[in-house]
């Protein structure tokens, strides 16, 4: 009666144990989306990101705007005498105008360079992203460990209840509820330590949601494994059409290419009209247009004629252009390189989880079960029991630590191809190809 007894108990402590996904808390979780959606609007270097680039497109019209028109006046000290009278003020106003094609060539740059700018917002956007991503992995593998440590800590009190039972039948010795009260002392300790790595996690996702650092945030959501997996070149054609390092690297080439146009230009004039109106007083003859004012339009060209100086500014933006093409050649090669490199620690990561649910813990489990037998009829210490625990615990860290290594590759995949892999509320685990 007492064996059948203790053999209820076991069972009953092990059955919700080694489950590999047990029931979630009814609670509210912390989405990633959620987390996400308030980074973007909250965060300081995302807003700031968009106010340079905000302020770079007030920079285009004033780019293609003519030069202000200079108005001079000028008093005669000494008058010169005309035949209509002598010359007293003379009031004037010029307007450059530069040679055809310039003002749009600068208007193209000044576009180029806030395309620059919006990249680079866009990659601020990213950057960020990734971060509050990593970090929520990161909390989740701590959920996870909490809360499996959490049911170890029950496990090992309900073994010291079993072991003391046992010990006041006179089946075993007082060491079976010792060693299990020294392995509540561990856990407990283990779970003091998560606790402490999951503040300082909360505190970094927080901080990147520029809320306070001592917010709460409750347990994290459940993530799956993808069922479908991701075409390699599917992969690198976003990339090359999404990535914001990339299309920064274009703009600043096309900027570039524009720059050596305008250059060009510069070989030929500008041009500068003037009007001078001069204020004539009155004079001493009879003629009928005595004291009449005089107006004089003329038009004006700079030449262009140190040749050495023009050959170097065109020399200067060639290279220029030879320069940010090699930059996006070695943007784009790094993003393949770490695509390829993201796309097989992925596919291993997929691998390791499969081994772990389909070997690993059911090969664990059957250990543990033998044990718990073995433990009973006395034929297994308790030692040997707590080894098997240990090794049921340890292949579930091992599942969630995989688990969350690959949900950090895909964000980082994610990051480099500038396209959403999976969404965390998607309940059917697959990916979603947009």
């Amino acid at each position: 009666m007492k064996r059948t007894l203790l053999t209820g108990l076991i069972i009953l402590v092990f059955l919700g144990f080694l489950e590999l996904h047990p029931e979630e808390s009814r609670g509210k979780k912390t989405t990633l989306d959620e987390l996400i959606q308030i980074a973007l609007q909250q965060n300081l270097q995302i807003r700031a990101a968009k106010k340079e680039w905000e302020a770079s497109l007030q920079k285009i019209p004033q780019a293609k705007a003519l030069p202000d028109p200079v108005l001079s006046y000028a008093h005669f000290g000494q008058s010169i005498e005309t035949r209509l009278g002598p010359q007293r003020n003379k009031i004037s106003v010029s307007q450059q105008i530069p040679f055809f094609g310039k003002l749009g060539l600068k208007g193209e740059i000044a576009a180029q360079s806030s395309d620059v700018l919006e990249q680079q917002y866009h990659t601020v956007k990213a950057d960020m992203v990734l971060k509050v991503k990593e970090a929520y992995f990161s909390l989740f593998l701590i959920d996870r460990s909490i809360r499996i440590s959490q049911e170890e800590k029950g496990v090992y009190r309900r073994l010291s209840e079993i072991a003391a039972k046992k010990y006041e039948t006179g089946q075993v010795g007082q060491q079976d509820a010792l060693k299990a009260q020294l392995e509540i002392s561990k856990v407990t300790e283990k779970l003091l330590n998560y606790h402490r790595v999951r503040k300082a996690i909360v505190a970094e996702l927080n901080s990147l949601m520029n809320r306070e650092t001592d917010s709460l945030l409750e347990e994290t959501e459940e993530f799956a494994m993808p069922e479908r997996q991701i075409d390699l070149e599917q992969l690198i054609s976003w990339a090359r059409e999404n990535r914001p390092e990339l299309r920064k690297a274009q703009s600043v080439i096309q900027k570039n290419r524009e720059s050596l146009n305008l250059v060009k230009k510069d070989y030929y004039p500008d041009f500068r009209i003037m009007l001078d109106y001069i204020d004539i007083g009155a004079g001493t003859s009879d003629h009928p247009d005595d004291g009449r004012n005089a107006w004089m339009a003329s038009i004006g060209i700079n030449i262009p004629l140190w040749r050495k100086k023009l050959r170097a500014a065109e020399a200067e933006a060639i290279i220029r252009i030879k320069a940010s093409e090699d930059l996006y050649e070695n943007i784009e090669n790094e993003t393949l390189s770490r695509i390829h490199a993201l796309y097989f620690e992925i596919e291993t990561a997929r691998e390791q989880i499969e081994l772990y649910e389909f070997s690993l813990l059911p090969q664990a489990e059957q250990t543990l079960k033998a044990s718990e037998i073995g433990y009973l009829t006395g034929k297994v210490d308790f030692l040997n029991l707590l080894d098997s625990e240990r090794m049921i615990l340890t292949i579930r860290n091992g599942y969630f630590k995989v688990l969350a290594e690959l949900g950090r590759s895909l964000v980082r995949l994610e990051r480099l191809v500038g396209q959403e892999l999976y969404k965390m509320n998607d309940s059917s685990g697959e990916e979603v190809m947009e």
